[in-house]
């Protein structure tokens, strides 16, 4: 069965204004719990994303978030200084160094979750296995989109 061009403008209009919901909510959560540990919102999706990729290079980092190398230092001395992070020399390349996060500061951060991790581990096992390959499928392909045009 197709969808009717009106009924496939409105699941659109629709998708846009639940995802751009969905990110404003996540974005003020994330400041709120940021602000509880004293770091900048950009400091903590750095821990995040150091948690997804495992340690990695200042250069890697910068290209993860978007940040001028630059910026990433001050980030990092930022971080480092909290006790967040460690630099480390780069075993493949003595010329530069890896960022690693604290795992005890990291356990703190998770920490703070688990009551929505608690929530959304229900829902996600509640949820059909065919519906959560479609959003896992879709949601790899918007962030494919967004490095693209990052």
């Amino acid at each position: 069965m197709t969808m009717s061009s009106e009924n496939r403008t409105a699941l659109h209009a629709a998708m846009f204004g639940h995802i751009r919901h969905f990110i404003a909510g996540t974005i003020l959560f994330h400041q709120k719990l940021a602000e509880r540990v004293g770091l900048h919102m950009t400091d903590m999706q750095c821990i995040n994303l150091l948690d997804l990729l495992g340690p990695v290079t200042p250069g890697k980092l910068a290209e993860c978030t978007g940040l001028t190398t630059g910026g990433v230092t001050v980030m990092l001395d930022r971080l480092e200084r909290a006790g967040f992070v460690k630099r480390e020399p780069n075993p493949n390349d003595r010329r530069s160094v890896i960022v690693r996060v604290n795992p005890k500061k990291l356990r703190k951060i998770k920490a703070m979750y688990a009551g929505v991790d608690e929530q959304f581990g229900a829902f996600l096992a509640e949820t059909p296995e065919a519906e959560l390959q479609s959003v896992a499928n879709f949601f790899a392909r918007m962030n494919a989109i967004r490095r693209k045009e990052g």
